[in-house]
């Protein structure tokens, strides 16, 4: 039989690609999945179902309201997801700067001033950090106002905290409890924490 000629043969030709619904739709999916994708995230089966049934140019299945409510559902979770890599990203960052050690105050409620004021630690006291046996040795301070003086290959640079000092010198995040100790007039070495658990077992005693 002759196949059918004219405007006639356009008319009967079966409907083929997405309809303009099914383009957004699919366009939401790749976005989804793109972001799940960059968050760290499992892509879910349903969806990547979704994805290869309107990339397959599925018209019937664009039709189904399901498909609006679930790409709600993870428009929802993608939000939620993006916000929990923020505050996780801020708090890295936070801990790779030593930012999240600020103020006078340090571990165990001890501030290097209260050290000073109980006569455990001068302004005079040459202070030595070192993280590890074959890191170089930088030489330091304690000021009046219970602040760092560091001394690196830039010159001598004030800090707020032991720890933020020793972890900028260090390029890296240290407690600076732990990496800062004290040159005593004996020769000796006496750590920074050593001198806070004394301080801390004076208060308790009294």
């Amino acid at each position: 039989m002759a196949r059918p000629r004219g405007s006639n043969a356009v008319a009967c030709a079966p409907a083929k690609g997405l309809s303009s619904e099914g383009k957004q739709q699919l366009q939401v999916v790749n976005k989804a999945v793109e972001q799940l994708t960059k968050l760290g995230v499992e892509i879910p089966s349903d969806l990547r179902s979704l994805k290869l049934r309107l990339s397959a140019n599925d018209v019937a299945s664009v039709s189904n309201p399901q498909i609006t409510m679930h790409l709600t559902g993870v428009e929802s979770l993608i939000d939620g997801l993006r916000e929990l890599s923020q505050a996780a990203r801020a708090l890295r960052e936070k801990l790779k700067t030593g930012a999240i050690v600020s103020g006078a105050k340090k571990h165990y409620g001890v501030a290097l001033e209260e050290l000073l004021d109980a006569g455990l630690l001068s302004t005079d006291d040459r202070l030595e950090l070192q993280w590890t046996r074959g890191s170089g040795v930088f030489e330091g301070k304690v000021l009046g106002d219970g602040t760092v003086s560091a001394k690196s290959a830039g010159g001598w640079k004030q800090y707020d905290s032991l720890s933020t000092a020793a972890s900028e010198i260090a390029g890296r995040p240290l407690n600076g409890w732990d990496c800062w100790r004290r040159t005593n007039a004996d020769g000796k070495r006496t750590s920074l924490k050593e001198i806070r658990a004394e301080y801390l077992n004076q208060e308790n005693d009294s």
